[in-house]
């Protein structure tokens, strides 16, 4: 399986709307954001190729949910691209000219526009249509990658006329991720 990952930023896809149809996150320089920083890092470690793209992007995450670190500090930010062994200087200068915003803009919208998609985890296999995961976290992470992955593209890739499942417990969840926003001052 070949693995072909997409920016797409949440603050756009839960506030667009309410901000004005012209609002973009990703020119919006007064708004402090959780989404796009990461995302231009990545994107700058993608100018320097798939390969580096790969490692960046695995000490990415890496640093944000094992390591506990704030992915959206620049010097974060910074320490991962020594980390995964890209060429700094050229990161830093692709970071100060916005090489990757453009980057971030494209994959958006054609995800929001192209596929519907409306949030992340969103999974497209060549088969089927998008399908969101939504997934509660906890100790079981890490130990049924592979069977909750076959489990997904049997449910939505393999039968594209399944529309939703849900457990009752979702409306709790989704209660508990808009207390998350509200603690980063977004409504």
């Amino acid at each position: 399986m070949k693995i072909k990952y997409k920016a797409f930023v949440l603050e756009q896809a839960n506030f667009g709307a309410a901000r004005g149809e012209d609002w973009k996150a990703w020119e919006d320089k007064s708004m402090a954001s959780r989404d796009i920083p990461s995302h231009e890092a990545a994107k700058c470690a993608a100018l320097q190729g798939e390969g580096q793209f790969e490692k960046y992007h695995l000490a990415l995450h890496r640093a944000k949910h094992r390591d506990g670190k704030d992915i959206t500090n620049q010097l974060i930010l910074r320490d991962v691209a020594l980390e995964a062994g890209l060429d700094v200087e050229r990161w830093e200068e692709d970071m100060k000219n916005g090489a990757g915003i453009p980057l971030i803009a494209q994959d958006h919208e054609e995800g929001e526009k192209e596929l519907g998609i409306f949030g992340v985890p969103t999974l497209l296999f060549d088969k089927g249509k998008p399908v969101f995961v939504k997934l509660e976290e906890g100790d079981w992470e890490g130990q049924d990658d592979e069977g909750l992955l076959d489990a997904v593209i049997a449910a939505s890739a393999d039968r594209p006329y399944l529309l939703e499942l849900k457990t009752p417990t979702s409306a709790k969840l989704a209660n508990r991720a808009s207390e998350k926003y509200k603690k980063y001052g977004m409504k």
